[in-house]
């Protein structure tokens, strides 16, 4: 009996721990509870996905969060620890300008690594850390 206090009380202790860290308390679950790699891997039309080199938590995601919202046009910034990954929303029927979003992120102290944007997908240049354009975004078919 004791032991299985023992364990209970580890669990529950566990389970505060990841509930603190932002993770959810689903079992088998390793995915942040406000953030699912289903809603950041599906973008819409103008958002912008920024993969992002060494976000390891949550503070280092609202760090970069808060110098994205500080980007013009930006209306939403959702992030995923687990990806690396930013997915900014601009105000409707505008685009987010691709090398102040990747400067935003540089200021709040990471190294973006790779930008999927509506004006095409941006790597990071070896030498000066630029974005750096690699393919052009292919326009959307209209029926």
């Amino acid at each position: 009996m004791r032991r299985f206090v023992t364990l209970a009380v580890v669990a529950l202790s566990v389970l505060s721990l990841a509930a603190a860290a932002g993770f959810a308390a689903d079992a088998g679950s390793a995915a942040p509870a406000a953030e699912t790699s289903k809603s950041a891997a599906k973008l819409g039309p103008s958002e912008v996905a920024i993969y992002i080199g060494d976000m390891h938590c949550n503070n280092c995601a609202k760090k970069i969060a808060a110098k994205l919202y500080r980007v013009k046009g930006v209306v939403k910034v959702r992030t995923s620890v687990k990806e690396n990954l930013a997915v900014v929303t601009p105000q409707a029927k505008k685009q987010i300008d691709a090398k102040a979003a990747w400067t935003a992120v540089t200021k709040a102290g990471f190294e973006p690594t790779k930008m999927v944007s509506p004006q095409g997908t941006f790597v990071a240049d070896e030498k000066t850390k630029e974005p750096q354009l690699v393919a052009e975004s292919k326009p959307s078919a209209q029926s």
